[in-house]
């Protein structure tokens, strides 16, 4: 299986603060996803892949503040289009969660 590794600064902001109510994606939101896709972009020179991928994902955050592990619907959807068509690809995701106070980063594997 065929590994590729891109790694992301900008730190994903929680489901709540992407959307207002259930379908309004907040200004803040639409910031933090435009600013993954666009790392992400840098970093995926090809054409997003198509059919079942597997991501891992580990989350490296800059404090110990208390965050769900699942909280990454909106990192998730930045990478369609660019790394695979379309979130619904993902047939397996596997997520850790860490504190990196010098170097807090999104590390995504997709296979």
């Amino acid at each position: 299986m065929a590994k590729k590794t891109i790694t992301i600064y900008t730190i994903p902001v929680s489901t709540n603060a992407l959307y207002r109510g259930r379908r309004f994606l907040t200004q803040r939101g639409k910031e933090n996803k435009e600013a993954i896709a666009l790392e992400a972009m840098t970093q995926w020179r090809q054409k997003p892949l198509d059919g079942r991928i597997h991501l891992k994902v580990g989350l490296f955050f800059p404090d110990a503040r208390k965050r769900d592990i699942d909280n990454i619907k909106g990192l998730l959807d930045s990478f369609s289009g660019i790394l695979y068509t379309d979130d619904s690809q993902i047939d397996r995701l596997t997520i850790t969660k860490e504190v990196d106070r010098d170097n807090p980063r999104v590390e995504i594997e997709v296979y």
